[in-house]
């Protein structure tokens, strides 16, 4: 592709050298260089990456795009140089170029917030299939889509928001395919890091906001921030779906209200949603008849389109509201109400408030709550169904907010009657001193043990559990590895908590050994 082409909506303040030049690829990593090649360089958070411009060009690069003016004498051979303000901008911009635009041949529908982000996306999704579109889920755990001949197709995530070559490709791929919509989960970082740059989303969600992520934000008014910049991505016909009992609605609103064409709320309480924006027109849904259970969470929803009986396998109240967040996404394309109770009805999300069932006597609950929020709301939910003794297995992620450690500590204490405090994804730090912050501040009286290897302190929980106990293993979910010094070992809490109640030998339980040895 010739460059000047490649280049439309960049925005290019100065430039050496000819425009007129072919490109063979786009890379961001100078160690991916190749003969042809456009490489994007950015100032990082740790690393500037105009200091392999020479690496770069080394390995056959032609065309560098930075934001930095180039140092005379950097390369030994002419190239293209080209300027940019935000080089994460640019190649945002470029990889759409690139693929084609697939982008705008579909419909996107963005999730943002703390909490709830994978369970909205996959009660959305199976609505919206329920209702016979075509559909594209993408995500945590990974990203799903209907291909040419009518069957699922997946592809692993290892990001919930791919970087922006990548999410290009899967854009091609889905419209390729016949995808008319696409649900993805925006993360904070994805946002921050203009990932989405260029982008015009059709309907943009907004869960909640409570603490992570501050290692990498730093405070919470930046948090927000970077969930407001979906809400500024909205096309001229989009529509804000906002969950009118979080404290920071009324900002989002602000903002939503320059950009949507309407507002929808969702909540328990909606009262007086007309106050939310002056424009433009905002609307409403909220529940009723709430019915919460060990086995199911049912409740009314009272819609503009008319009453909808929701029936979820998804329980916890928390779960209300990501299923009234995707009641709002069905109504806003015209949903039929027996499609919405369908896929309300059908949804199952791997490792969120996820039960590993082996005939036992109590329950065992897997779940992906990894911050004092989501801690707080899984363990709430557990206790409502808990007949004798709750019992949580947790821990906390290193190089993540060591800010959140204490406070999950004391949630713990405070609705478990017994915590099993233990590590989760150590990375590079020692999961001995993450578990001395997060029992830091616990109150004397609590009972609890440390037990940093994660494989046993399951294996204790379940074996001290008595008929009627809840065991809740927090904080992976879905994940089927644990990460030590940087290497990932096979682990999955479901797997794991499974041959606790079977003793079945297990490969990826025998490879687990690794892990607890390198911790």
């Amino acid at each position: 592709m010739k460059l000047h082409k490649l280049l439309s909506g960049v925005n290019v303040t100065a430039t050496t050298g000819p425009l007129d030049v072919n490109i063979t690829g786009i890379v961001s990593d100078h160690r991916d260089a190749k003969p042809g090649n456009a490489f994007v360089c950015y100032q990082g958070l740790n690393v500037d990456g105009h200091t392999f411009i020479a690496s770069a060009v080394e390995r056959g690069a032609t065309v560098v795009i930075g934001e930095k003016l180039l140092p005379v004498g950097t390369t030994a051979q002419p190239i293209t140089y080209l300027q940019t303000p935000n080089g994460r901008c640019a190649l945002s911009l470029l990889a759409a170029n690139w693929h084609g635009n697939p982008a705008k041949r579909l419909k996107l529908i963005g999730i943002t917030g703390t909490n709830g982000k994978t369970s909205t996306a996959h009660l959305i999704d199976a609505i919206l299939k329920a209702s016979g579109k075509k559909t594209a889920l993408m995500g945590t755990v990974g990203h799903h889509y209907g291909n040419a001949q009518g069957e699922q197709d997946s592809v692993p995530s290892s990001l919930t928001t791919p970087d922006a070559f990548a999410l290009h490709a899967l854009f091609k791929r889905f419209a390729e395919a016949g995808v008319e919509y696409v649900t993805m989960e925006t993360s904070s970082q994805g946002l921050a890091q203009h990932r989405l740059a260029g982008l015009t989303f059709d309907t943009a969600v907004f869960t909640n906001l409570t603490q992570d992520h501050l290692d990498y934000h730093r405070t919470m008014e930046e948090y927000l921030n970077a969930k407001l910049m979906l809400f500024q991505q909205l096309g001229e016909e989009g529509v804000a779906i906002l969950n009118s009992d979080s404290p920071v609605t009324a900002r989002i609103a602000q903002v939503a209200s320059q950009h949507a064409k309407s507002i929808l709320m969702y909540g328990l309480d909606v009262a007086d949603v007309a106050d939310v924006a002056d424009r433009p027109p905002v609307s409403a849904l909220h529940a009723q008849d709430i019915e919460l259970s060990r086995n199911r969470l049912a409740f009314t929803a009272v819609t503009p389109q008319g009453r909808i009986h929701a029936k979820l396998r998804l329980l916890g109240e928390y779960n209300l509201y990501n299923a009234l967040a995707a009641i709002g996404v069905g109504i806003r394309y015209n949903c039929d109400i027996p499609a919405i109770e369908e896929g309300l009805e059908g949804t199952v999300v791997p490792g969120r408030f996820e039960l590993v069932d082996g005939g036992q006597d109590f329950a065992v609950i897997v779940d992906y709550a990894h911050t004092p929020d989501g801690l707080e709301n899984v363990l709430t939910a557990a206790k409502r169904i808990t007949e004798r003794a709750l019992i949580c297995v947790f821990g906390c992620g290193g190089d993540r907010d060591m800010g959140k450690r204490p406070k999950m500590g004391n949630i713990s204490a405070q609705l478990a009657d017994y915590s099993v405090i233990t590590s989760d994804n150590p990375r590079t730090e020692s999961p001995g001193e993450i578990i001395s912050q997060i029992v830091s501040n616990l109150p004397h009286d609590t009972k609890h043990v440390c037990i940093p290897q994660r494989r046993e302190a399951i294996q204790h929980a379940v074996a001290m559990a008595k008929p009627g106990d809840v065991v809740v293993i927090a904080g992976k979910g879905h994940e089927d590895y644990q990460e030590i010094h940087g290497e990932r070992f096979p682990f999955d809490d479901r797997v794991v908590a499974a041959d606790c109640f079977f003793n079945i030998p297990c490969g990826e339980l025998r490879m687990q050994d690794r892990s607890d040895n390198a911790l």
